[in-house]
């Protein structure tokens, strides 16, 4: 029993890519109480085996089976620990194996599903991870910053929306604006909720109503613009943008709008002369980084204009 126990603590510890005075540390035992279980001299008090089992991300049970990992590689093993961690270095680590993995070429379908798998598990730790930060966000701003507040929740309608939550989430914003039917954050959310749970025609009644009530909001005018995107009306679409791109010029996420939506009627040259103005607004504002993608977009449609 002590064999398997002590062979198991090195290969989990190795897998963590832990030193034996690191799970001392964390453990708050010696060093050398961590070599000797490992060689098989001694072993732990039977209290300690819980946080064992906890630092490395296994069940104690583990700890005393025959090859525990049982998973072919490394990389299935990761896999596990994260699974039952849910810790982002233990997602590293796993990445990392996979990468290695395929980068190898001795990577078969089943690792490549383990991989997806294992990216399946992130998606959701962060959904919840970006939820928690949007309600402390929230929280930290409802009393002193109106504009951050109604912000990061319409970015938590639309993390929710997108993931099959939107149903609730209009529920809640119609009950918000018929709370408080003049805040103009509440009614934009509801706009959010039902875009991007895919319902444009209630996004499109509701962009509208709100538009009445706030006529200098670009933000509504935004969204109106890409809701009649959405809906195939295009040629609707433009003098929403226009109008929120003249209601704030901090913003370009309009001009970004107008450029996709030029592509896709096939009017390159327009398409390339709003390119390239969001690209010399970034480059005046000393983002150049940020302006090189618009830059090439521009290209790409100076060549698509030639054909």
């Amino acid at each position: 029993m002590n064999e398997i126990f002590s062979k198991n603590i090195r290969n989990l510890r190795l897998a963590k890519n832990l030193t034996q005075e690191q799970v001392a540390e964390r453990l708050q035992v010696s060093a050398q109480s961590v070599s000797r279980w490992e060689c098989g001299a001694t072993f732990p008090d039977i209290l300690l085996l819980p946080e064992i089992s906890r630092l490395f991300g296994v069940l104690v049970d583990d700890l005393f089976r025959e090859n525990p990992d049982g998973y072919g590689n490394l990389a299935g093993r990761l896999l596990a620990v994260y699974e039952s961690s849910h810790k982002r270095e233990d997602f590293v680590n796993a990445a990392l194996e996979f990468d290695r993995l395929i980068k190898s070429g001795t990577a078969g379908a089943e690792d490549y599903r383990k991989y997806g798998v294992l990216h399946q598990y992130m998606v959701g730790d962060c959904r919840k991870r970006a939820c928690e930060c949007y309600d402390k966000a929230m929280e930290l701003s409802r009393e002193n910053d109106t504009e951050l507040f109604y912000r990061t929740k319409e970015q938590k309608v639309m993390l929710l929306s997108q993931t099959r939550q939107g149903e609730g989430c209009i529920a809640e914003q119609k009950q918000a604006v018929k709370e408080m039917p003049q805040s103009f954050g509440e009614w934009k959310c509801l706009v959010a909720g039902y875009y991007w749970s895919g319902l444009m025609e209630d996004a499109y009644q509701a962009v509208k109503e709100a538009i009445a009530r706030f006529p200098e909001e670009a933000g509504l005018f935004m969204y109106a613009g890409d809701i009649c995107r959405k809906l195939g009306k295009q040629k609707e679409a433009f003098p929403y943008w226009e109008k929120a791109a003249a209601l704030d010029t901090r913003y370009l996420d309009s001009k970004y709008s107008m450029a996709f939506c030029y592509e896709e009627l096939g009017e390159y040259e327009k398409a390339c002369s709003v390119w390239e103005d969001i690209a010399a607004v970034l480059t005046e504002r000393g983002l150049d980084v940020d302006a090189k993608w618009p830059a090439e977009m521009a290209e790409r449609c100076r060549k698509q204009k030639k054909q």
